[in-house]
């Protein structure tokens, strides 16, 4: 039986992309965060997420290949 499993590096890149985008949003209820820093943490939390998804879709398409 073949398990579909999601690599552990690129689940870890898309993670930490989501933690950026939202880590701003629960900051600024304790403490004032500028928009700069705000905007730079969610460009790099967008960014992180798509490598992690084209890395995610490369892979899968190597492992279907060597399948055939």
């Amino acid at each position: 039986m073949r398990t579909n499993k999601l690599p552990n590096p690129e689940l870890q890149i898309i993670s930490a992309g989501l933690l950026l985008v939202t880590l701003p949003f629960l900051v600024n209820d304790w403490v004032h965060v500028p928009d700069f820093i705000r905007g730079t943490l969610m460009g790099v939390g967008v960014g992180l997420e798509v490598v992690g998804l084209i890395r995610m879709t490369r892979r899968r398409k190597a492992g279907a290949a060597e399948g055939k």
